[in-house]
């Protein structure tokens, strides 16, 4: 019978999510009490150009900045300052120039709304000195890898201010130690939803609902993690697991949005709640072990297997589920923790699963005061507390402005122990990038033994935790490891620079150095392992045209052509489509989708020993598309047009 059934309305850690209208009921399973949450106005979202965060090596300057250094002259006057900033504005490109600090060398930074070209920045430059109250002004540059990918203590997202969570645990500081480089986060928890903060740090979940009613999606367990939205009748909906995963990596330094913990770790939604907050304690344990890339029977292999599992769930329970127990014990030999919240219903977290599991990781809330938060529960079981939030200070994530449907991405305030949790697994992540096979004791030991203490508890300390793992120097294994000692190892392609780590679109990758020329070993069960030269032409143009993501993973090695060239094939997991990049030095590295109606008339006509090496990539028209191709030999150029109505490919010799 149904009613016989174990269901998780789930302890979500909130109570309501209300724009701004009456307040709404209780948190389903919880007491009234448990947990406030209030969705504040939210920020605008997209169309603003994003910092670069760069890569590890030699730095550089981007050519566009949106700051000028201005030295003014002594005694000017705030309001002198702003009439100068004013006039510039009319006679350049600033935009709504602002100060927003001043540097410990006197210069005021001045903020411009949009990015300045160098022409721009001249210009800007010149007008501002030419003003009698300016000494002088030089464009704020902005540069790019020097830190090897290490963000800014002070990111530049537009809601920073309002993200006392982390600042409360010493995360800025931690991210000069590390960022979550090369781990994956799970979420499990109501799904993922369409936003600007999080679509680019996230790869392929699951949906692991087996109710088709409260899934919402008319179907049980599917590739397909997005969020249905969780209300019920009397309460909208909370868009509780992007939330959570803002919270724990949400893009960072991208002038939009929050900060997240882990600011490059990968973000991974196993969906396991739905409706009203319900789900199968079963489908719970399914989604955790599939996270950690454990084998599930009937889905397919989690090919980003995650390092650390967030659950932001508890309910009531007089003792842990052994579906439960077990998940988490497999997860255990692995050495992936999984972090749950404590619950909220200010009572000992001992009767409340899953933080009754022994093995998990159990966080407790603190509010901005630094005591533990009124409806956070308590006692021995909780390892760790962190930033909860509560009515006076809540805490600010990602999520979507729907109520009783999908509406846009949007920011608001949640608070309960659900908030803690993700602190606390960013935080893991930054661990794991130092230590990828840090046990799950030794992270709870490291966690407890630099935390501070807040109630008679352990708060976490981001930064002191970091510090604490000593960095392991990586080491090659798998099917990577047999690729790279049958071609030489660190004779030839040099040592490992990082441990292998998710490329986002399947498979890993690692990275190699040698003689400060940068090589990557991809693998992948469908293309197997092969390297990507990076310093190379072929290998510096497949990031360019956006890497793993965009082409796939390489399913050769850099080979030559017959006609002093040379070329590399790649294939993308997701879509099966093979793409050539071919080069040679009249043409530079170019592509060629051999899938494409062009790309096998090319093939057709004799690859590059007919038609010639490709000049460009193909080209979108309004009516289909072209490329053209040089013969190295005849210097001949021919263009191929491909209709979309026609679905034919006309080659035409060009002068």
């Amino acid at each position: 019978m149904r009613e016989a059934r174990t269901w998780i309305t789930a302890g979500l850690s909130l109570a309501l999510v209300a724009a701004a209208g009456p307040a709404a009921a209780a948190p389903l399973g919880e007491a009234a009490s448990s947990e406030q949450a209030v969705q504040a106005q939210p920020d605008t979202v997209g169309g603003v150009a994003s910092l670069g965060r760069g890569t590890a090596g030699q730095g550089r300057v981007l050519p566009e900045t949106d700051r000028i250094l201005v030295t003014f002259k002594d005694r000017v006057p705030t309001t002198a300052q702003d009439t100068v900033l004013q006039g510039a504005e009319k006679n350049t490109e600033l935009a709504d120039p602002d100060i927003v600090r001043t540097t410990g060398t006197g210069e005021s930074v001045v903020e411009s709304e949009e990015m300045l070209s160098p022409v721009e920045q001249r210009e800007a430059v010149a007008a501002l000195e030419a003003d009698p109250a300016v000494e002088s002004a030089e464009p704020d540059q902005i540069v790019v890898g020097a830190l090897a990918a290490t963000p800014a203590r002070n990111p530049n997202d537009t809601n920073w201010n309002y993200q006392w969570g982390p600042r409360n645990i010493g995360v800025p500081g931690a991210w000069s130690q590390a960022t979550g480089q090369g781990v994956v986060i799970g979420i499990a928890d109501t799904g993922q939803i369409d936003h600007p903060d999080l679509n680019g740090k996230t790869v392929p979940g699951y949906d692991f609902l087996s109710d088709t009613y409260h899934s919402r999606d008319g179907n049980g367990r599917d590739p397909n993690p997005q969020d249905q939205g969780d209300w019920s009748p009397g309460r909208p909906s909370w868009w509780h697991g992007s939330h959570v995963a803002g919270i724990a990596a949400a893009q960072t330094n991208n002038r939009q949005g929050i900060a997240g913990t882990a600011p490059d770790a990968r973000i991974q939604h196993a969906r396991v709640l739905g409706a009203d907050g319900r789900g199968y304690v079963s489908d719970i344990a399914d989604g955790v072990m599939w996270s950690a890339g454990l084998p599930v029977p009937g889905v397919p292999a989690n090919k980003n297997p995650a390092k650390v599992v967030n659950l932001s769930e508890a309910w009531d329970a007089g003792s842990c589920p052994a579906v439960m127990q077990n998940a988490i014990n497999r997860m255990h030999t692995i050495n992936v923790p999984l972090v749950v919240a404590a619950g909220n219903a200010a009572k000992s977290a001992n009767l409340a699963s899953p933080a009754n599991c022994p093995g998990a990781v159990v966080v407790g809330a603190t509010s901005y005061r630094n005591q533990l938060t009124g409806y956070s529960n308590w006692g021995p079981v909780l390892d760790v507390v962190a930033p909860g939030g509560d009515t006076a200070a809540p805490i600010w994530s990602t999520v979507n402005t729907g109520t009783y449907s999908i509406g846009r991405p949007s920011y608001g305030d949640l608070s309960g122990t659900s908030m803690a949790a993700p602190h606390v697994a960013g935080v893991i992540a930054l661990m794991k990038e130092r230590n990828p096979d840090l046990g799950v004791e030794a992270i709870r030991t490291t966690l407890r033994n630099t935390g501070t203490n807040v109630s008679g508890y352990r708060k976490v300390d981001a930064a002191a935790a970091a510090r604490a793992v000593p960095r392991a120097t990586p080491t090659v294994r798998g099917a990577i490891a047999t690729y790279y000692n049958s071609h030489g190892g660190a004779r030839s392609i040099g040592a490992p620079t990082t441990w292998e780590q998710s490329t986002g679109a399947g498979g890993v990758v690692q990275s190699f150095v040698k003689d400060g020329r940068a090589t990557r070993i991809y693998w992948s069960q469908t293309t197997g392992a092969h390297r990507v030269e990076t310093w190379k032409g072929i290998g510096a143009r497949y990031g360019q045209l956006g890497g793993p993501a965009a082409l796939g993973l390489p399913s050769t090695d850099e080979a030559p052509t017959a006609t002093g060239g040379a070329y590399q094939n790649f294939v993308h997991p997701a879509t099966g489509r093979s793409t050539k990049v071919i080069w040679s030095s009249a043409t530079g590295a170019q592509p060629v989708v051999e899938t494409s109606g062009i790309g096998r008339q090319w093939a057709r006509d004799g690859h590059e020993a007919g038609a010639g090496y490709p000049a460009s990539p193909e080209v979108a028209t309004p009516t289909g598309a072209y490329q053209r191709f040089r013969n190295p030999t005849t210097g001949k150029v021919t263009q191929y047009t491909w209709t979309r109505a026609t679905g034919r490919v006309e080659r035409t010799e060009l002068a």
